[in-house]
């Protein structure tokens, strides 16, 4: 990134943001790290993709410096499979023999109708490059015949190459979150300031959103106003361990996949998330967040309050010490952060080079490489990997 990172500035905090940065640091998350791209533990300001003008920007601002001799973007084109050449030898050409080569793409359009796409020669710097995600990427490769030889038997998908590690080891940091209602109006916020606790794996984060008053939990949209206004407070884990996999429900490569990430199969990851939300327990006693909580709540059939909070959605355990009581709340709230990687790891189903094993011409770029996500946000770490590889391509092909 370069010089790039200098641009970067730190924005207005909301008026939740706020409230909820003195909170942490009053609960004990210090020091105040101030406004920072490091990771480091205490209270810290962070980088959204959110500009001061509530612009969000997105890998595909990247366009805007591309080539446009070089490039040609289809919209609304979903790939079906990847098109393999498995009858001819590559040695000649600089691949392996008796490899499978990929050759091409075959799409569909909105409307369903199919074509292919192939590659312009057969020199070993003409390749498909797969970059459709964590769910995208392994699902690809098994529609297009390369996985669990048994599992691809299930759907009748002719087998290009047995890789029984497709779509295995997935990963999301999941977190665990309580809702509060606001007593006063505020603005939209999406993540601003993060909490990391010394000696911990855990980030405590928040955002304000605004709901409409039939999402009220007094239930009385008619005498309550417009909205309603909520703030977040989640605890997230940032480096989990419990891993799952990812299997086919169909043969169309618009259907989702069967994904399983087995949150919490792991009991260490289970001991940090009610450490997380111990931590938000905490949080919600100091004098910055009693200050929020309304003073005048009355408790109904479809709302929650405690200690003059009133929730939307399920409140803390009574007794917080509880670990059993924890540990069941962090299962009934558990969301996921869109942290999604994993399902084609780096020597499993690619290599270091990140071309899939035993097949010529086809590499993987995109988070579904990771083992593990760097704990954050993985969209900067994504990026990089994609320009790494780009310039590392460039490298070969001269």
């Amino acid at each position: 990134m370069g010089g790039e990172a200098e641009c970067l500035q730190p924005y207005n905090l909301s008026t939740w943001s706020s409230i909820f940065k003195n909170g942490l640091l009053e609960a004990g998350i210090v020091p105040d790290n101030g406004y920072t791209l490091d990771h480091v533990e205490g209270t810290k300001i962070s980088a959204s993709t959110f500009d001061n003008n509530g612009k969000r920007h997105t890998a595909a601002d990247l366009l805007k410096s591309a080539n446009s001799n070089n490039i040609v973007v289809l919209l609304n084109a979903t790939v079906s499979r990847i098109l393999f050449n498995t009858s001819s030898s590559q040695g000649k050409k600089g691949g392996s023999y008796g490899k499978p080569r990929a050759g091409g793409v075959e799409f569909m359009d909105a409307r369903g109708r199919s074509y292919q796409a192939f590659l312009k020669d057969s020199s070993p710097s003409s390749e498909v490059i797969v970059s459709a995600g964590s769910i995208g990427s392994p699902q690809l490769l098994l529609l297009s015949g390369i996985g669990p030889s048994e599992h691809l038997k299930e759907f009748n998908i002719p087998l290009v190459l047995h890789l029984p590690l497709v779509g295995q080891g997935i990963q999301d940091s999941p977190r665990a979150t309580v809702t509060l209602q606001s007593p006063t109006p505020m603005e939209f916020s999406s993540i601003q300031v993060v909490g990391i606790p010394k000696g911990s794996q855990i980030y405590i984060e928040s955002s304000c959103f605004v709901l409409p008053a039939s999402a009220s939990v007094n239930g009385s949209a008619s005498s309550s106003p417009k909205h309603i206004y909520a703030g977040n407070i989640f605890e997230k884990l940032a480096f989990p361990l419990s891993r799952g996999e990812l299997r086919l429900r169909s043969r169309d490569p618009r259907g989702n996949p069967s994904v399983r990430y087995n949150y919490y199969s792991n009991p260490l990851d289970v001991q940090n998330c009610v450490q997380g939300v111990r931590m938000i327990s905490k949080l919600l006693n100091t004098r910055s967040l009693k200050g929020f909580a309304s003073s005048a709540v009355n408790k109904s059939a479809n709302g929650t309050t405690a200690n003059g909070f009133q929730f939307i959605g399920q409140a803390l355990p009574k007794n917080t010490r509880d670990d059993a009581a924890m540990a069941q709340f962090c299962r009934d709230t558990v969301n996921t952060m869109w942290h999604f990687h994993g399902g084609c790891h780096v020597g499993a189903v690619v290599n270091q080079r990140y071309q899939v094993i035993g097949v010529d011409s086809l590499r993987i770029v995109d988070g579904s490489t990771f083992k593990d996500g760097p704990g954050t946000n993985p969209q900067a770490t994504t990026m990089m990997l994609g320009r790494y590889m780009g310039l590392k391509i460039l490298q070969e092909r001269a």
